[in-house]
């Protein structure tokens, strides 16, 4: 059974109880007022009938006559015939019932004085009242209370009529009230369903301040949470599937030349000159395969451990990185240009801070034309917090390319890439290292103009020396 059938049969029987009882409490408390009323008029009839023959054996005793069951039974018969219509009397006297008749199940003996019954005999019902008199006289008045429990079964079977016209209306309501506020829940339903079989985008959006409107939106919050986890897991996914793609080419490459030019020194008989071409292209090809297990390897570290930072004076890493890039660049012919030592010192990890700038100044190299400036920038920002990184005039990267130029692998120009060694890891380690010191790489660049790449730390008092 659907929960809005349920919620429309609760709704019903505790409609139908409630007024079935109050129903039955207003009839039988009216009831019971006539009865009441009816019980007050009797008793007083009953009362006045006990008095007359009370004062006839009085009457009889003063006078010295007898006091017979047939003097009785006059003065009783004079009393039915001037009593109202349903009501008789009955006397019982020596052992006798001298006097009228009483309904069958009532035995003249067995009623206490001053009681009343109620008795009923086919369609009649009866009130009995009995009193003892003097000289062992008991009398019985007997009065027709039919047409009180006539109007109460009338008044019962119109009740009854009404309340199941009342009710067939109610239901009718009830179902429609039952389904309206069920729809929120059938909804629900609805979009779970579609949930699971793959509708992610699903949402409810049922509006009200109610439970069902709360539960509606906790419902959305849930989905959006799933949907953008599902997101994140087929992104992971296709990234994955990117980097092994992209591992297995960059594999391939330095592999086919290594293959090439070994077997070419294998089995051809070279001169000086080809062997020596030959050799160097071997050597260039495994520094690549070495550069690209080295960078890899950091990514995994840095993926699987938990970092450690400690306080690091930028003086000594801004020393390390100028004489590992250096040579570089003027092998180039690009000018690098340092900033002056301020004594900053920041939480994080010195090796990997080097690693970040020697990595952003390899990219800037690469894009730049000899004669170029590639600067590092190292300063202090108002908020407080450390600016760090490089910035270039080069050939710049496209704007549809700057959200992906940190995937593993990705390059913009694979060709000039390749040519230049690169293997598409630098700015993926370079992210990473960010990440892992809680903070985010800030690419900033404009095809043809330049790029800028920095990094915000957190700065922190200096803990003594320079770090080498």
């Amino acid at each position: 059974m659907k929960f809005a059938q349920k919620l429309g049969c609760a709704m019903m029987l505790v409609l139908a109880v409630s007024f079935s009882a109050g129903g039955c409490a207003l009839l039988y408390g009216d009831f019971a007022d006539r009865l009441a009323e009816a019980d007050a008029q009797n008793q007083a009839q009953h009362s006045l009938a006990c008095y007359a023959v009370e004062s006839e054996i009085l009457s009889l005793y003063s006078l010295g006559d007898a006091v017979t069951g047939d003097a009785l039974a006059a003065e009783v018969g004079e009393l039915t015939d001037t009593a109202p219509e349903g009501s008789t009397f009955a006397l019982w006297y020596q052992d006798r019932l001298v006097c009228g008749q009483l309904p069958g199940e009532v035995q003249p003996m067995e009623m206490e004085s001053s009681q009343i019954r109620y008795v009923r005999t086919g369609e009649t019902v009866s009130a009995v009242y009995c009193s003892d008199l003097l000289d062992g006289a008991r009398l019985f008045s007997v009065f027709d209370v039919s047409s009180l429990y006539a109007a109460r079964t009338r008044s019962l079977l119109r009740f009854l009529t009404m309340e199941g016209a009342v009710l067939l209306c109610a239901a009718v309501v009830v179902v429609l009230l039952s389904r309206r506020m069920t729809r929120p829940l059938a909804l629900l339903n609805r979009a779970s369903g579609e949930i699971a079989a793959g509708a992610y985008d699903r949402r409810t959006a049922v509006p009200g301040d109610d439970e069902i409107a709360q539960l509606s939106r906790s419902f959305d919050h849930m989905a959006a949470a799933v949907e953008d986890k599902v997101a994140q897991l087929e992104l992971s996914v296709r990234q994955r599937d990117d980097f092994m793609g992209a591992f297995t080419h960059e594999l391939k490459t330095p592999m086919t030349s290594i293959i090439g030019y070994a077997d070419m020194l294998r089995s051809m008989h070279c001169d000086p000159d080809e062997q020596k071409e030959a050799a160097g292209a071997i050597f260039h090809e495994a520094k690549r395969l070495e550069s690209l297990s080295r960078k890899l390897l950091q990514l995994l570290r840095l993926s699987d451990e938990e970092l450690t930072l400690t306080p690091v004076s930028l003086d000594g890493v801004l020393r390390t990185v100028h004489r590992s890039m250096a040579p570089v660049c003027r092998a180039a012919g690009i000018t690098l240009r340092m900033p002056g030592e301020e004594g900053l010192t920041v939480r994080g990890d010195a090796d990997l801070l080097t690693d970040l700038l020697c990595n952003l100044i390899q990219n800037s190299v690469k894009a730049s034309r000899e004669g170029q400036i590639v600067e590092v920038i190292c300063r202090r920002q108002k908020s407080g917090s450390i600016l760090l990184g490089v910035a270039d005039a080069g050939i710049g990267i496209p704007a549809e390319a700057v959200s992906r130029v940190t995937e593993p692998f990705y390059m913009v120009d694979k060709s000039r890439a390749r040519k230049s060694g690169g293997s598409g890891l630098g700015l993926a380690l370079c992210s990473s290292i960010a990440q892992a010191h809680g903070t985010e790489l800030r690419i900033r660049s404009r095809e043809g103009r330049g790029t800028c790449i920095t990094v915000t730390l957190t700065p922190c008092p200096p803990q003594g020396g320079d770090n080498p």
